[in-house]
């Protein structure tokens, strides 16, 4: 991305950032109007919101920190015990309503509602002004800014709403976080989960139509050629690195997986269609890995991170004692959850030998550490990858054909170094302790396993306090306390 693109990106982003909730929270003037109209005046402009709100969501606030490898990824416990001045202490110990946990969840909160305003702004000019736009740029433009819409308000359903619903029925009728998908002054009302699903799901479903026009989609029956106008540019270039068609399927199976139920079976037919057709493939190679510790070429969608080394390298320094804030597995946390005990599980292991590095204090994760020498995967952060495909079709197997799962889970296995499958006719009791520990080792500094561990209810897991019961206590991270006081939303 050019410097003057990251201008003009960063210059909406100021021009059109807006709080979703406080009542006032928009001021629509004539001055906003002439401004909106002329940005969105010329294809350019649209490209240029569009990017402008991916820069936002690397926002530290967001997916370069605290929606991935910080507050959320401390959730599930992982790390050792933060204490003390630890910056996320209170996070770590699920207190969430001192000062400190909640000046950074309302900060989640905020961030993501100005980045889904951004997003609804380019919406409700893109149909209006429709005839500028080239009309491959106009489905891939608008299939993304829907895909975003919808991802960005399941992570704060994830975050703020309930999990294990498919298992609480009474809670489909209660209301959920708010579904804004117009740019207007009045608040949104909640609507229940089920109607905020079908909203989530109808985003989707018109992102994949219209992303059938994504260069990345698996379509033999369009040339090369096809793009050569509207990717001059370059601007369709590392479709990884957005919302494309097979990130946008894989996020299909993700809310479906979080409606759990009948929907499971759905959520497999999604991940498979990844697997299947997608262009991104499990790495089997080890000298990728020690070149690649994030893997990239497994990544399904990524952000890329301006100068991602002052924001995460503190937190990797387990070197120096007085670092409160270095993030590290325990010696016995690691070799635990990797099962380093057994040779042919653990020690050949690529997520244990090569993605964590031994420091004085512990096992640190490199996966995004930034090196200062130049490479190409440096400065990204990965959101989706497609290992999760793979678990999610293995958890709906696992009670409905327990082959099929268990090819699943052993095809990751075998391609993260380990030598001993699962064997066949494992129980589906053992699979599911199989899933447990495959996304307890895969999901170190991606912020994902908190939300395993929420979606399926679980009253307990490694790291929590045998004295605590994960219940929705420890689940239902709180609205912003304005929300609340102003009366404009539930919890």
């Amino acid at each position: 991305m050019t410097s003057k693109l990251k201008n003009i990106t960063l210059a909406l982003l100021l021009v059109f950032s807006i709080s979703s909730c406080k009542k006032g929270w928009l001021d629509v003037n004539s001055g906003n109007e002439i401004e909106s109209d002329d940005q969105f005046s010329s294809e350019s402009g649209f490209k240029d919101a569009l990017m402008g709100v991916y820069i936002g969501m690397t926002d530290p606030a967001l997916y370069s920190k605290d929606m991935t490898w910080g507050l959320v990824d401390i959730l599930s416990n992982q790390y050792r015990p933060l204490i003390g001045n630890s910056q996320y202490a209170d996070i770590y110990a699920h207190s969430y309503k001192t000062i400190k946990a909640a000046s950074r969840m309302d900060a989640m909160w905020n961030k993501s509602y100005n980045t889904i305003s951004n997003v609804n702004n380019a919406l409700a000019n893109i149909d209006k002004n429709k005839s500028i736009l080239n009309p491959i740029n106009y489905a891939i433009i608008k299939g993304e800014l829907l895909g975003l819409r919808a991802f960005l308000h399941f992570d704060l359903m994830r975050v703020y709403g309930y999990g294990n619903i498919a298992n609480r029925p009474e809670v489909t009728t209660k209301l959920a976080i708010p579904y804004v998908a117009e740019f207007k002054k009045e608040v949104t009302p909640q609507l229940s989960y089920a109607q905020t699903f079908e909203l989530l799901n109808k985003d989707i479903n018109e992102a994949l139509v219209l992303l059938k026009e994504d260069p990345i989609y698996n379509n033999p029956k369009k040339p090369t050629s096809y793009y050569a106008n509207v990717n001059r540019e370059g601007f369709y270039n590392k479709r990884e690195q957005r919302l494309n068609y097979y990130a946008v399927k894989a996020l299909q199976a993700r809310v479906l997986l979080w409606q759990g139920g009948a929907n499971l079976a759905k959520a497999a037919l999604a991940a498979e269609e990844v697997i299947k057709d997608g262009p991104v493939k499990l790495i089997s190679s080890p000298s990728l890995v020690t070149a690649n510790p994030s893997l990239y070429p497994e990544h399904l969608f990524s952000l890329n991170v301006t100068n991602f080394l002052p924001i995460i390298n503190y937190y990797l320094n387990a070197g120096d004692a007085a670092n409160l804030n270095a993030l590290y597995l325990t010696n016995a946390y690691a070799q635990n959850t990797y099962e380093t005990s057994n040779a042919s599980i653990g020690l050949s292991d690529f997520r244990y030998n090569t993605q964590l590095s031994a420091q004085t204090l512990g096992m640190v994760s490199v996966k995004h550490f930034q090196f200062t020498s130049a490479s190409n995967f440096r400065n990204t952060m990965p959101l989706m990858k497609i290992p999760e495909m793979y678990y999610i079709a293995a958890e709906y197997y696992a009670t409905t054909n327990t082959t099929k799962a268990i090819e699943f889970l052993n095809t990751v296995r075998e391609n993260r170094g380990i030598v001993q499958d699962i064997p066949a006719g494992a129980s589906p009791d053992v699979i599911k302790a199989e899933l447990d520990k495959e996304y307890q080792k895969e999901y170190i500094m991606e912020g994902q396993l908190f939300f395993y561990y929420k979606r399926l209810g679980k009253r307990t897991f490694p790291g929590l306090a045998s004295t605590v019961v994960a219940d929705d206590g420890i689940y239902l991270l709180p609205y912003p306390a304005t929300e609340i006081e102003f009366g404009n939303r539930v919890q």
